[in-house]
Formats: C-alpha cells, structure tokens, sequence
C-alpha cells in the first residue's frame, strides 16, 4: 500500500529558530496518527506545512501524488497547493467560523466558493455532513448561538464536506472547556471507525490508546519514537517519551501537556 501522506527531509525555520528538522514521515490511506510532545516542539508547525499553511524551508511533501519540494516556484507549484489543499480537511484549534454565517452556511461555504457547486447541491453535502456530528438540528443557528463543542463539530462538518482525502486536527479540544471535550472526541472516534485518514496533534493521551494505529512523538522539531500506542505508552525507548509520559502519570489530568 502506498502512503498517502510522504515527508521527506523537512525542515521549517523561523528567522534563524530552526523549527523542524529533517522530518521524515509516512501516512498511509485509513490510518489514525496522534502526534504528542510537550509546547513548542514543532507538531502544529508540521500539520500546517502538510497543507502548506506555513511554507517549508527545506524537503519534500506529498499529498495523495501531488508532490511539492520547498523552494519551488511559479504556476505549477501554485496549483500543487490548491490541489493539496483540497485533499486535506484541516481542523483548527480555534474554530475559525464566519459569525455573519448560519452554521449550515458555514458548512456550505466551502463547496461553493472553492469546487464552485451549485447552491443545492452544496447544501445537500453541508446537511449530510452536519447530521454526521449531531449537529443538523442546529442549521439556522449562529455560532454565537451554541456551545464551544458544538462550533467544533461544525468545524469537523465543514472540513468534512469538501470530501477531503486525509483530516488534518491541530489540538481540536484544547480550547474546550472539560465537559465539551467528549462530545468532539466522539465524534472524531466515529470518523476513525468510518476509515478516515487522521493526522491528529493531541494532548488527549486516552484518545490516542483508544483510536491510534501508531502515536509519534515529536521533540525539539524532531521525532524522536513512535509506534503502536500500547507499545509504546508501555515501552517507552526515548528518554523524552519517558519524561513525558512520567508528566502525564503525575498529573492530575488525563492529558499530556501539548
């Protein structure tokens, strides 16, 4: 099976702050990714240049054949990245919807501004997908009208309905307060039984044991292990992990500090 998902050699500066170094990495088609480490490691900055949110200084990416080396420039490698763009649903931290929109319009934005459909047929897609996180009741509201959980579930719905070949979520729960986490937890649960392709960066080390084919663990813009979430949450081989691990266990929340 070829992977879905190929980094190669990644490096990402900041100025002269080196950010990520030389990652290599593979996802391959239905495969859950949690990527855990403690702040500042590199895990968003690696999730955001997948979709070329922050531009790479150094590698190659490919996303489902659209390859793209840094450095690259013009028409074509323009084009690359709207094409990765489209294979890749990205979940933010903060929710990111357009308060002037109804949480339907919200969903429904997307297949019409950027696949160019034709309103029916983006509200038939937007329905489907908000009754696929619980949330069809909540059409006509607006965002300021239901709860931090429920604007999450409306961010999965709309990266959802542009059909994406990979779900990309960048800590999708840690601006949710406690009781909220669940819900978007179950809901990303689902998705993983459904076979969607999920890169995850998380601090819900739970989530991980229960939904994750394999858990890496990044340090420093490095990864320094990963593995099947039982071995290595039981067996740790880095002395990063162990630390980690060791916060976590310590801890009174069931959470590694993201």
């Amino acid at each position: 099976m070829l992977p879905i998902i190929k980094i190669t050699n990644l490096d990402k500066y900041f100025g002269r702050l080196q950010v990520l170094k030389s990652v290599t990495l593979e996802i391959f088609p239905q495969e859950v990714v949690c990527i855990i480490g403690r702040s500042g490691a590199g895990k968003s900055t690696l999730l955001r240049c997948i979709n070329y949110l922050e531009e790479p200084s150094f590698g190659d990416i490919e996303v489902d054949g659209c390859c793209i080396s840094a450095g690259k420039k013009g028409k074509e490698r323009r084009e690359l990245i709207h094409e990765i763009r489209l294979r890749t649903g990205m979940v933010f931290q903060e929710f990111n919807l357009f308060p002037h929109l109804t949480v339907l319009e919200n969903v429904m934005e997307g297949p019409l501004t950027v696949k160019k459909m034709d309103r029916a047929s983006a509200q038939k897609i937007a329905e489907m997908n908000l009754d696929r996180v619980g949330l069809l009741g909540k059409k006509n509201e607006y965002p300021s009208r239901v709860s931090g959980g429920q604007k999450q579930r409306v961010a999965i719905a709309r990266a959802l309905a542009m059909e994406p070949k990979v779900m990309l979520f960048d800590e999708p729960t840690s601006a949710l307060d406690p009781e909220l986490i669940g819900e978007v937890l179950s809901v990303m649960k689902t998705l993983a039984r459904e076979g969607t392709t999920m890169l995850v960066v998380t601090h819900e080390i739970e989530f991980a044991c229960d939904v994750a084919n394999r858990v890496i663990v990044i340090h420093d813009g490095e990864i320094v292990e990963q593995g099947a979430p039982a071995d290595l949450l039981n067996h740790p081989r880095s002395e990063h992990t162990v630390a980690l691990l060791e916060r976590y266990r310590v801890g009174k929340s069931p959470q590694l500090e993201a």
